[in-house]
This record gives structure tokens, sequence and C-alpha cells, in this order.
């Protein structure tokens, strides 16, 4: 299957997004029908370009060119990336226990970003 103008367009949004982005954030971002934002997302994660998983029954949508995990505050809802990975050997003592083959690993950090922690400072007070 060829690419098209819009899966090229919708590719470029995800691979520059250093979080993850929804269906509806890709379609404000590229101005494209919904429908057709499924597609390409469909498309591109058959095709292996993009990564997703999903989180309160919505489905995010991450680039699979580095290898990087994610934070998201459980207040404001806001992403954040995560490029450092220590996990290398824990995978390693996993493999050696479990006699398993670790092909790659997704963790996604749950808790309250600095900006509402400060908030919940203030709120204590």
């Amino acid at each position: 299957m060829r690419t098209t103008r819009n899966r090229d367009n919708i590719f470029q949004i995800i691979e520059t997004s250093s979080v993850p982005l929804s269906a509806y954030d890709i379609e404000k971002l590229s101005k494209t029908s919904l429908p057709t934002v499924y597609r390409a997302l469909d498309y591109l994660l058959r095709t292996g370009q993009i990564k997703s998983f999903s989180l309160h029954q919505c489905s995010y949508y991450y680039s699979s060119s580095e290898h990087k995990h994610f934070f998201i505050c459980s207040k404001c809802n806001h992403f954040f990336p995560i490029y450092d990975c220590f996990i290398e050997e824990y995978e390693k003592h996993l493999q050696r226990k479990m006699k398993i083959q670790i092909q790659e690993h997704f963790i996604l950090f749950k808790g309250l970003c600095p900006k509402c922690l400060q908030q919940q400072e203030v709120d204590k007070r």
C-alpha cells in the first residue's frame, strides 16, 4: 500500500511530538477528519512506524523511532517524556531467571507533575 499525503502529515506530527498524542490531538494538529486520522494511524501501526498504548479508554500514539518512556500527571493529565532508561539490567535478570526473550518494554509512570505538586502544597496551607 502506498503512502499518502495525509499519512505522511500524520506521521510527521507524531514523529515530532515529544509526548504521546490521541487521535483527537492529531485531528486538531493535522486539520484532517477523524476517520482519515484513524485510517492513517491503522496503517502506521501495521507498518511499525508508530506505537500505541491505551489509558483511560483512550489510545495514544507515539513514534517508534526512539526509545523513551512517559510520565503522566494524575491531576492535569499532561504527558512528559522520559529519555533515560535503566531497565536493561533488570531485563537481563528476567531473561535469565524466567528463560524468556524480552523484545521490548514500555514504562508509563503516573503521579503529580511539578506544577500540580506545587499547587497541592499551596492548597494545604
